[in-house]
């Protein structure tokens, strides 16, 4: 297994590995968007031959070289066509793809290494056996298969009377085709929760992928005023909740549970068998998510950094916890 940076002459290839293989943030319109930080890197078995890829971000902070994956991106891969048929040859055929990842990152030598991988890896020793922390991290997954009433049995009480307290109190929730809206609810959540974003990132998004075809967002109302929004993109088979926000002055306990609950009944309406929450280790939006019903399911990320950096790192983390 053999992996490299692609040339422009093989990204149609590797795109249509992507849309077979992989996610939509695999894909060649959403790797794009990041400009050229991304590295798109092609997986080519022994003859040579393009059979999947994954892409890595890098960065610049106080003169340190970070690689990691894109702002507003869950994973960065790997996604590849699977040959092998025997069990056996299965594992070994996974770890050969994350043993060439995980060389790639070790040739680059960053001083900050934090990748996510793909959520159908469930096998990442490749990596631990190279010096890298692995560290679970979780989502929920919402079968869109089952009717509406199962999936509102499934939510916690706090979650149906969130949805309860929203129609009681005669909130509307549309569809919102104000994207510029939705920025500025965002932004406002993400300085209110200390959080820094990625502004460039967040309008290449919103404003250059964003397409009826391959995203939605829903907005909940009151009184003429939106007080809360969620967005949600999505392929042909999985919606993903990307980002949402509220509105602070005017805020209402079942504003947000009811734009994200018309987003998934959307995703049903388009025929999607899957929501994804994008789940967050962070305890109150982790109790959050959790609170729809969906299956926990756990992906990895691997972690390195130089050792003085790790140094710092955990000083730093000691001194603010």
């Amino acid at each position: 297994m053999k992996i490299r940076v692609l040339k422009p002459t093989e990204w149609s290839a590797y795109d249509d590995l992507a849309r077979i293989h992989g996610t939509l943030f695999n894909r060649l319109d959403w790797v794009q968007l990041f400009g050229a930080r991304m590295k798109i890197f092609g997986l080519f078995d022994a003859g040579e031959s393009l059979i999947g890829g994954l892409s890595m971000y890098g960065d610049r902070r106080w003169g340190l070289t970070f690689l990691r994956r894109p702002p507003f991106t869950p994973t960065c891969g790997p996604f590849f066509a699977s040959k092998a048929q025997n069990p056996v040859a299965i594992v070994e055929e996974r770890r050969k793809v994350l043993e060439a990842m995980a060389e790639q990152v070790l040739r680059d030598n960053p001083a900050v290494c934090m990748l996510s991988l793909d959520r159908r890896i469930r096998d990442a020793l490749p990596f631990l056996w190279r010096g890298f922390k692995v560290v679970p991290n979780y989502t929920y997954l919402l079968d869109l298969s089952r009717e509406p009433d199962d999936l509102l049995r499934r939510m916690s009480p706090e979650r149906r009377k969130n949805l309860t307290k929203a129609a009681k109190d005669g909130l509307e929730v549309r569809i919102e085709p104000d994207l510029h809206g939705v920025r500025d609810l965002v932004l406002g959540t993400f300085r209110r929760q200390g959080k820094a974003v990625d502004e460039p990132a967040l309008d290449a998004v919103l404003f250059h992928y964003a397409r009826p075809e391959n995203s939605y967002a829903f907005s909940t109302c009151r009184e003429g005023r939106t007080i809360a929004s969620v967005f949600v993109v999505h392929d042909e088979s999985t919606a993903y909740y990307l980002m949402g926000g509220y509105r602070e002055s005017g805020r209402h306990h079942g504003a947000g549970a009811a734009a994200m609950w018309a987003a998934i009944r959307h995703a049903q309406s388009l025929g999607l068998t899957t929501f994804d929450f994008e789940g967050s280790i962070l305890p109150p939006i982790e109790r959050y998510f959790r609170g729809f019903g969906g299956d926990v399911v756990p992906y990895y990320t691997v972690n390195r950094a130089w050792w003085p950096v790790e140094t710092a790192l955990k000083c730093i983390r000691r001194s603010v916890f």
